[in-house]
């Protein structure tokens, strides 16, 4: 029987004083859906899509998918649970823990709505970016966070959300390319491929 990949939201940043309020949250969730919807048509396993802001700790199962939203990269998960030096994304980074055996996801919401700056005005459609910001997260979270790498993220061929974004950030114009929705169709098709999502900064 075909299960709901549900994508679990985890919002640490709060409405960024205003600019990313319950609206732009909620019409995050709905482009998030729209993508992941397109995805899941393709994969047998999955007959439906969730994406959710409610999640609480003991909710996500194996195949899905958790994302935290953080203030600034200060907050980050990811450089908590590192071992050893590690660069974190300018917008966001994903890191496999091989202690919680678990992928954990974040996003760094100043940089993405407010350009980094605490005063900065909100980049117009914020929701988009900050999904597409998620996505690419989530892309890294299936395909290459740990072995059996299925394909490199950032060398994506036709990439448009997939892609190295160190020198080109991702705007609220991008939209998922065919060879972005193929690439996580295919991971979901992987055994092996992804891990289970970190859950231990969720609400219990």
């Amino acid at each position: 029987m075909a299960e709901t990949l549900t994508v679990y939201l985890v919002n640490k940043a709060g409405d960024l004083e205003g600019l990313f309020d319950e609206t732009k949250r909620r019409a995050c969730a709905a482009a998030l859906q729209g993508y992941f919807s397109t995805i899941v048509n393709g994969v047998a396993a999955f007959g439906s899509v969730s994406v959710t802001w409610e999640g609480k700790a003991g909710q996500p199962k194996l195949r899905d998918f958790v994302c935290y939203l953080l203030t600034t990269a200060k907050e980050s998960i990811v450089a908590s649970k590192a071992t050893g030096d590690l660069a974190l994304g300018p917008a966001g980074s994903t890191l496999f823990s091989t202690a919680e055996q678990a992928v954990i996801c974040e996003v760094y919401m100043r940089q993405i709505v407010q350009g980094g700056v605490q005063r900065g005005n909100a980049t117009p459609d914020a929701e988009w970016v900050v999904a597409n910001c998620i996505l690419h997260e989530l892309g890294h979270a299936l395909l290459d966070a740990k072995p059996p790498i299925v394909t490199e993220v950032h060398k994506l061929k036709g990439g448009t959300i997939l892609r190295d974004t160190d020198g080109k950030p991702l705007t609220e114009r991008d939209r998922p390319s065919d060879a972005d929705y193929r690439a996580f169709q295919t991971g979901f098709g992987r055994p092996g491929a992804g891990a289970k999502p970190y859950t231990g900064a969720m609400p219990a």
